[in-house]
């Protein structure tokens, strides 16, 4: 593993996409406890399941990305929840193919989810050139370009600022992540 976040840890910022006729309840949510209360859908297999279990939230871990919305349509859970540089594009090529979901825009779940590189073990050579090239992006502001270009409106286009911010443990997370802290100010 190459112990560098690329995207800022935006994976670990969840936003939940939800029936449309529930948005009063989800905008009434001031709580842990009331969020915990509800059922999350999560795909079966998904690493998210065990994060949100170990938090003390309900899981309903069954199905595949494939069917995740029409089983939320369905009723079959209260939401799903996706990264921030994931949920736009999710919901307008998935969700939007169902009836009466939306993104909430009230809630936003934290927990350290760092995307990162990982090279073989015995590509020894290759890890200590990609870390380098990764320091050297991020010490020459290079990587703050790249994910601006890409995702530098997202704290904007999904009001994360104005959310209600629930932080998890991610009991999977390597240790040398366990104090990454939200900072949407660092977005």
């Amino acid at each position: 593993m190459i112990p560098k976040p690329m995207t800022k840890n935006l994976l670990g910022y969840r936003v939940p996409i939800i029936r449309e006729g529930d948005s009063e309840l989800f905008e009434n949510i001031s709580n842990r406890e009331e969020v915990q209360q509800l059922k999350h859908g999560i795909p079966e297999t998904w690493s998210d399941a065990v994060i949100f279990r170990e938090n003390g939230y309900q899981v309903v871990e069954e199905g595949d990305f494939d069917d995740i919305f029409e089983r939320l349509e369905n009723g079959l859970f209260d939401y799903t929840a996706f990264g921030a540089n994931e949920v736009m594009s999710v919901y307008e090529n998935r969700a939007t193919q169902r009836e009466g979901l939306t993104i909430d825009p009230n809630i936003l779940l934290f927990y350290p989810f760092p995307l990162v590189f990982y090279v073989n073990p015995d590509l020894s050579n290759l890890a200590v050139r990609v870390e380098e090239g990764m320091v050297r992006i991020s010490d020459n502001g290079e990587l703050d370009s790249i994910f601006n270009r890409y995702y530098g409106d997202i704290v904007e286009k999904l009001n994360l600022n104005e959310r209600i911010l629930f932080e998890l443990d991610n009991p999977l997370i390597p240790d040398e992540f366990r104090d990454l802290k939200p900072n949407l100010d660092n977005l």
